[in-house]
């Protein structure tokens, strides 16, 4: 996740400016510097990382740490932790740019260079365990030894670059970028006190743009979440931030000291490197983001002292590293659901009764709070008809929005819940037509409309439309857990009120 916010702004504006020759190679030479500082540079052991960037296949380990920038000495390092685990691969062959989320609850053991052995620990004690050691980069290194000898084996010999991301850095990287629009699924409230041992947050549900605290709050929120859900909240931020990602030229200085100090990685300071990672990036930028799913065995066992954990199986971790390194799925067309043109039928079809049972869908039950907020929206408000048959309606919430330029529009979002464990979907609208969310949105008219797809590998993650001059869209839970035929059958069940 880090990398695209962090890294890939300062590349791909580099980039731009090489190719346009308004950056000299000096000025790369000093933009890779202030990236990649020597202090802040980690030093590997031999095999562990393929450092060869020729314009192939790339795959980074990203981890996001609550490590203090400039720490230097064990007592400062002790404590620290790697609460984002990620895989990000960069493949120009491919046609998409997959991302990998390891479940930082993983039960793995863990072994130290000195031979120690912790058995049955969570995965991202590498990091704490290993930030303790004599080396400077003990965490990062330990973190990454012990994903290929218990995770992935298979990955060794092709991880080309680690990167550590301490939190602290992240809230300025943030702030240089231009924060970031987020759509978020409902209401965040919470943390903050030495009890909880949490970070406060207090965020309202909609389409929003997130900086600073708020952000950071957004995608370490774990109050009640699974840890698979609070690893598919990461990957929505990483979603919604790459379509953001545009620093101006005249600000590539400012973004890379900030990007320097949040980071540590093995990439050398020279130009030569900064550029082939551009091209890499550049190109993958164009691509959709296929998330990989982490394949697992149980989600909440129950491990040594009553803690949980999530386990996995060799066969299951073989597959997942299969499916990041050598998949590349598409959503057919076919997955949507019955489809036309000329609006022959089909729709009534798909609407009826029998087959929106046959899909989990039944008749929505909140039309009368609807009709009490629909006159604090200054557009004509949409309800779906169907829901499925699991979610409860939990609010419908008007609010003002403002675009990059400080435009002020109008939107709603209804929120269903349809589990205890993260599963929200939303239903939204917006007198604002092009919002970031539908950047690289691909297009299709299914019965007579134009919809815009937002989709994640083989699964539709928001579905959107424009009719009566206003933009709505539905989308799904973080876990993805409507099917795609769910979800155009509720986008294509929205209606005025009565």
């Amino acid at each position: 996740m880090w990398l695209r916010f962090a890294l890939a702004a300062v590349l791909i504006a580099a980039l731009s400016g090489v190719a346009t020759a308004t950056v000299t190679l000096n000025k790369a030479s000093r933009i890779a510097e202030e990236l990649f500082p020597t202090l802040n540079q980690i030093k590997t052991p031999k095999g562990l990382v393929t450092p060869e960037y020729g314009g192939g296949p790339q795959t980074f380990l990203i981890l996001g740490s609550d490590r203090r920038a400039g720490s230097r000495n064990a007592a400062e390092r002790e404590g620290a932790r790697s609460d984002t685990i990620l895989l990000v691969r960069f493949d120009p062959s491919q046609g998409q740019t997959s991302v990998l989320s390891i479940p930082r609850d993983l039960m793995v053991n863990i072994r130290t260079p000195s031979g120690q052995l912790y058995e049955n620990t969570k995965i991202n004690a590498a990091y704490t365990i290993g930030s303790v050691d004599s080396r400077d980069d003990g965490g990062s290194v330990l973190a990454a030894e012990t994903i290929e000898r218990e995770v992935f084996p298979e990955l060794k010999g092709k991880l080309n670059g680690i990167i550590d991301v301490n939190f602290q850095g992240f809230i300025r990287v943030v702030d240089a970028l231009g924060c970031a629009y987020v759509n978020v699924d409902h209401r965040y409230l919470g943390g903050g006190t030495s009890l909880e041992n949490f970070s406060a947050i207090n965020l309202q549900a909609g389409y929003q743009k997130l900086c600073y605290n708020n952000a950071l709050s957004y995608v370490r929120f774990r109050h009640y979440d699974s840890d698979l859900v609070r690893v598919a909240r990461q990957q929505d931020f990483l979603r919604d931030l790459r379509e953001q990602v545009s620093p101006e030229l005249g600000n590539i200085d400012r973004i890379a000291k900030y990007v320097g100090q949040a980071i540590r990685t093995n990439f050398k300071a020279s130009a030569s490197e900064l550029i082939l990672l551009s091209k890499l990036i550049a190109f993958s930028q164009s691509k959709p983001l296929r998330q990989v799913k982490f394949r697992y065995a149980d989600a909440a066992f129950t491990g040594p002292g009553g803690e949980s954990f999530v386990t996995s199986t060799p066969e299951l971790e073989k597959a997942t590293l299969a499916d990041f390194l050598e998949g590349d799925q598409r959503v057919e067309p076919s997955s949507y659901g019955p489809s036309s043109s000329s609006g022959s039928g089909h729709h009534h079809a798909t609407s009826s009764a029998s087959s929106a049972r046959q899909l989990d869908l039944f008749a929505t039950t909140g039309e009368t709070e609807a009709v009490k907020a629909a006159p604090r929206v200054p557009f004509t408000f949409l309800y779906p008809a169907l829901q499925t048959g699991s979610a409860t309606q939990q609010e419908i919430r008007p609010y003002d929005l403002r675009d990059p330029q400080r435009e002020l529009h109008s939107a709603y979002v209804i929120v269903w819940q349809t589990n205890l464990d993260g599963g929200y979907y939303d239903f939204e609208g917006t007198d604002w037509l092009d919002p970031p969310l539908f950047s690289h949105s691909r297009t299709q008219t299914i019965d007579g409309r134009e919809y815009k797809f937002v989709d994640d590998g083989s699964h539709i993650h928001v579905i959107g439309w424009i009719s009566h001059g206003a933009l709505y869209w539905v989308t799904n839970t973080l876990l993805e857990e409507l099917s795609n035929q769910q979800l155009l059958a509720i986008a294509k069940s929205a209606q005025t009120l009565h």
